[in-house]
């Protein structure tokens, strides 16, 4: 198998793990196996499955470091779009169909709750990330520019992490997780800049 055959098989299997998740949420919306209060399973599932989506694009350089491989940078950005995809529907999942698109009691959320504000700011420092992806944008702004955008992304993350432990009210094994790989990928990241530094 060629490196571009194998570039491409991943990014299609990548594109799989990211479209599947939403064939599953529609399946149990459908049947009725989202439990007593389908919209709270429904926020809950899109919000875990963007940060998920999150750390694994930020996992991808790190895995680039290490096995040389170019595929993991070729779907990078691929799976970066994705995980704002389905933040944006966690998002809009929690103003529809648990908010109700009651604006004045959204706005007093985000006003009076931090866990709200943590995931709101999370997002929005997503969007200039996701709008600066695309290669004409790229060509635009210069490279440095856009390399010390980027790394807002580990901001991103560090509240979508915060804003996921808040919510927590029992069990914190999966926070944790999220807790300890997103340090993991931050220490990589430091040390990584520091050795090239030298």
């Amino acid at each position: 198998m060629s490196q571009r055959t194998a570039i491409t098989a991943f990014r299609l299997l990548v594109l799989a793990g990211c479209v599947t998740p939403a064939g599953w949420l529609v399946w149990q919306w459908f049947f009725g196996d989202l439990g007593a209060v389908p919209g709270e399973a429904v926020v809950h599932f899109t919000g875990m499955t963007g940060l998920t989506l999150l750390l694994v694009t930020i996992a991808f350089s790190p895995a680039f470091r290490f096995t040389g491989w170019v595929g993991f940078m070729a779907a990078r950005r691929q799976i970066g779009l994705w995980a704002f995809f389905w933040l944006v529907a966690h998002m809009l999942a929690w103003m529809g169909l648990d908010q109700y698109w009651d604006w004045p009691w959204i706005r007093r959320e985000m006003i009076e709750l931090p866990y709200i504000r943590y995931g709101v700011a999370a997002l929005a420092l997503l969007v200039p990330l996701a709008l600066t992806s695309f290669r004409r944008v790229q060509k635009v702004i210069r490279y440095r520019a856009w390399h010390w955008l980027h790394r807002l992304i580990y901001v991103s993350a560090a509240l979508g992490v915060t804003h996921f432990w808040i919510l927590t009210r029992a069990d914190y094994m999966i926070p944790l997780i999220f807790v300890a790989v997103l340090t993991g990928l931050i220490v990589f990241r430091i040390v990584d800049a520091m050795r090239h530094r030298r």
